[in-house]
């Protein structure tokens, strides 16, 4: 998924998963792909929620 902006844009969801009623471990992983350009590199991660 290519999240680039022009400009800032501030409390944006990017991702959004409903799990079932029977959650047992789940892991996330964010990846900043190699081929991005220098100026695009940078990955800021502000929050994650997580409800049941």
């Amino acid at each position: 998924m290519d999240s680039y902006a022009a400009k800032t844009a501030y409390r944006q969801v990017v991702f959004t998963r409903t799990l079932g009623t029977t959650v047992t471990a789940h892991q996330v992983q964010l990846r900043v792909l190699s081929g991005s350009t220098s100026a695009r590199s940078t990955v800021t991660l502000d929050a994650v929620m997580v409800t049941r």
